[in-house]
């Protein structure tokens, strides 16, 4: 249930996945400006949703197959990620809707999490550019670290190259964010659980202005 009813949105990088284990995937723009439901309705997460209802399996969700096929089960099988997730609680008013509907439905998560922007006033140790704005700083001023066994860590580089640092628009006018309020209204009505992460969000506008909406 959680490729249905829950969404990660990586606002600053305009990237999103549902469930925690598979890999982030861009949001096409031209997507979104037909329809904000495309922040998670997204043409690539409908197909692996039409894989699912067929019984076939998507590549991205490899973690939670590798749990149920590993050798010498208990009786009854293993239980993996997806099947906790599709028992949790704020799942149990929208489970019809997910079944009786076809694949291309576009559905209202009922578990959001959001990042806005990166901003954020500390470098902690296990923290990485992406996700601060002052580790960005740093380490374009004095690079990534060098290990001692020729490794390396939150080398920007490394971060553009998989998709990972925001886009330059993030810190401006940023269409993913211009969309996000744009979908946020339908959202809200049947939202169970909602997240707000960064960066450190107290530094955004955007958590005041979800703060407003709610009070």
């Amino acid at each position: 249930m959680a490729k249905w009813l829950q969404v990660s949105l990586h606002l600053p990088q305009g990237r999103t996945h549902s469930c925690y284990h598979p890999p982030t995937h861009a949001i096409p723009l031209d997507e979104l400006k037909a329809n904000p439901n495309a922040l998670h309705n997204t043409q690539f997460k409908l197909q692996e949703r039409k894989q699912m209802k067929e019984g076939t399996r998507p590549e991205g969700c490899q973690y939670c197959w590798n749990v149920e096929d590993a050798p010498n089960p208990p009786e009854g099988g293993r239980l993996s990620d997806r099947h906790y997730r599709s028992s949790e609680w704020w799942v149990k008013d929208a489970w019809d809707e997910v079944v009786n509907n076809p694949w291309d439905h576009d559905i209202t998560p009922r578990y959001v999490e959001v990042n806005f922007n990166q901003a954020c006033n500390f470098k902690c140790s296990y923290c990485s550019p992406h996700l601060s704005t002052t580790w960005e700083d740093d380490v374009k001023e004095h690079g990534g670290f060098k290990f001692s066994n020729g490794t390396g860590h939150n080398d920007i580089d490394y971060l553009r190259r998989t998709g990972l640092m925001p886009l330059e628009v993030a810190r401006k006018d940023n269409p993913y964010v211009e969309a996000f309020w744009k979908w946020w209204p339908d959202v809200y009505q049947d939202l169970k659980v909602f997240r707000m992460t960064g960066g450190e969000p107290l530094m955004d506008n955007n958590t005041f202005k979800v703060l407003d909406y709610v009070n």
